[in-house]
C-alpha cells in the first residue's frame, strides 16, 4: 500500500479531494486498501479528521467521505511542470498512482484524457485541525516516492521472471504456488492462461509469500507429510458477492462470508505448503493476508489467480473459478501427479437459532471424495471429544456446481452458521480460525 505523498495542514479541506461513496461494508481501513494507500493508525487518523469524524467513527452507507487525495490540474505537458514540481522521480510516482487507479477502476479516465491528476496527500501533515487552502504540490514532501520507485522496479522485474505454469520452481522437496498480479498487457499477452506463482527463496527450507501478508509471509516447510499432493483452495463468494453478511453487528460491523472463509482458506494454504503441498488459491486479496483481529473489513477486491476480475453473476463466477482450477489440474496430470484435492471452504446462513457444527459436502460419484471428507470429519469429531465437546458435524452428498465441475477431488466445507450468535464465535476469534484450518490440514495426512 502507498504512503501519502502531498503534505497538507491547516482547517478544511479547501482544496477540491477525492471523495468516495460508502457502500455496505465500507470501513475507513477498507476503503484506503482499497485505493492503495496507507492503513497505519496516523493515516486512518487523518482520515477521520478531513471528515470531520471522531476516530473510527461508522460510516454511513450512501455518504460521501474526503479521501487524503487532492484532485490537481493537468496542463496538457508533463506532471512535473502541472504541479510546479522538478523531481523526475516524484512525478513519476504520481503517474504510477493514476494510472494504477483507473486500472484498478477507481479513477474514471487517464489523467491525460479527464485533465485530473489525483495526488496522495502526506500522512503525517493533516493534524486534527484537518487541512488548508494552501496545500500546493510545489510544497510538497514526496515522501512516498521511493517506495513507488521501488514498487515500479519490482513489478518490472516479476513481470521478466514470469514463467510459463509447466515451470516448477522448487524449494527443497517442496513445490510452492501463489499466483501473482499482473498487467493487462501480460494478460492478453498470455491468453488468459494461468500463472506460476511468484514467491521468494529465503533459504532451503523457507519460502517468502507475500500473499499471506507481512508477518506471515514467511513460511518454513517443516515436513513432507503431504509432498507430491496439489491442493487448489477456493474461498467461498469474494469480489462483488460477500456472501452471507450479518449487517450492524453489534451496531458497528458488517460481518461478510466471503472475509472469514477467506482468512480460513489462507491459513489452511499456509499449514499444507508447512507440510510440503503445492498449494494454490484460486480467489486472492492482495491487501488482506492473514488476519489476526475479530472483526474484518468487507471488501469488494478480490480477484480470480489468473489476474481477472470476479463476475457479478453467480453462474459466471463460478465457471471462472473451476475453469482455473481444472486447467492448472491438467497440467500437474501430465506432469504425474495424481494426488490433487479442490477444498472449496464456506460459511452457511440459517435462522439465527439454530447452530451448525462444520460440515462437508463431498461428490456422490467420487469414493475419494467422500473418503477424504469422512476423513476430515473423523479429525474434527476426535478434537471435540478431546476437549469434552459434542460434535455433530455432518458428511453427506449434494450437487453443487463446484463439486460436480471439479476435475480434481472436490471437497465442500461449511464451517458455522453465521446468523447464530454462538457459532460466530468459531470464525470470529482468530485462534478458533487457525484451529479450523490446521484441523482440515490434519484430515490430509
Amino acid at each position: 500500500m502507498l504512503g501519502l505523498i502531498a503534505e497538507a495542514k491547516g482547517p478544511g479541506p479547501k482544496f477540491k479531494m477525492v471523495k468516495h461513496k460508502a457502500k455496505s461494508g465500507d470501513g475507513a481501513m477498507a476503503i484506503l486498501r482499497k485505493y492503495g494507500l496507507a492503513t497505519d493508525a496516523q493515516t486512518m487518523a487523518n482520515f477521520f479528521a478531513i471528515n470531520n469524524l471522531e476516530f473510527n467513527a461508522e460510516l454511513k452507507i450512501g455518504l460521501e467521505y474526503n479521501l487524503p487525495i487532492e484532485i490537481k490540474k493537468f496542463n496538457g505537458i508533463n506532471i512535473r511542470s502541472s504541479l510546479g514540481i522538478k523531481d523526475y522521480d516524484a512525478a513519476k510516482a504520481i503517474e504510477l498512482f493514476n494510472k494504477k487507479s483507473v486500472a484498478n477502476k477507481l479513477k474514471a479516465k487517464d489523467y491525460t484524457k479527464d485533465k485530473q491528476l489525483w495526488v496522495p496527500l502526506k500522512s503525517n501533515a493533516i493534524s486534527t485541525n484537518a487541512l488548508s487552502k494552501k496545500s500546493g504540490v510545489q510544497e510538497l514532501e514526496l515522501v512516498a516516492v521511493a517506495k513507488l520507485k521501488t514498487e515500479e522496479v519490482e513489478n518490472k522485474k516479476e513481470k521478466s521472471d514470469i514463467k510459463e505454469e509447466s515451470n516448477i520452481e522448487k524449494s527443497g522437496s517442496t513445490e510452492v504456488f501463489i499466483e501473482e498480479e499482473i498487467s493487462n498487457e501480460e494478460k492478453a499477452k498470455r491468453n488468459k492462461r494461468d500463472l506460476t506463482g511468484k514467491f521468494s527463496r529465503v533459504s532451503s527450507s523457507t519460502m517468502r509469500v507475500p500473499l499471506f501478508g507481512p508477518g506471515n509471509d514467511l513460511v518454513k516447510i517443516s515436513d513432507n507429510k503431504l509432498e507430491g499432493q496439489v491442493f487448489y483452495i477456493v474461498p467461498g463468494h469474494g469480489g462483488p458477492d460477500p456472501g452471507a453478511i450479518v449487517k450492524n453487528y453489534l451496531g458497528k460491523y458488517d460481518l461478510c462470508e466471503d472475509e472469514y472463509a477467506y482468512d480460513v482458506c489462507l491459513r489452511l494454504a499456509k499449514k499444507l505448503i508447512e507440510d510440503g503441498a503445492i498449494v494454490h488459491v484460486v480467489v486472492q486479496d492482495k491487501n488482506d493476508g492473514i488476519r489476526d483481529e475479530k472483526y474484518l473489513d468487507c471488501d469488494e477486491d478480490e480477484i480470480c489467480s489468473n489476474g481477472y476480475n470476479i463476475p457479478i453473476s453467480q453462474k459466471k463466477r463460478l465457471k471462472q473459478g473451476m475453469t482455473q482450477v481444472n486447467h492448472l489440474y491438467r497440467n500437474y496430470k501430465r506432469q504425474g501427479f495424481k494426488k490433487q484435492w479442490m477444498v472449496s471452504i464456506h460459511i452457511d446462513s440459517r435462522p439465527e437459532d439454530e447452530r451448525q457444527d462444520v460440515f462437508f459436502y463431498y461428490y456422490d460419484d467420487s469414493e475419494a471424495s467422500k473418503k477424504q471428507a469422512t476423513r476430515i470429519q473423523e479429525v474434527f469429531t476426535e478434537k471435540y471429544t478431546n476437549q469434552g465437546k459434542d460434535y455433530s458435524g455432518s458428511v453427506s452428498t449434494r450437487p453443487l456446481y463446484v463439486l460436480r465441475a471439479s476435475d480434481p477431488e472436490p471437497i465442500f466445507i461449511e464451517l458455522a452458521n453465521i446468523r447464530n450468535e454462538k457459532d460466530r464465535q468459531r470464525i470470529l476469534i482468530p485462534r478458533n480460525r487457525q484451529l479450523l484450518a490446521e484441523w482440515i490440514a490434519e484430515g490430509f495426512y
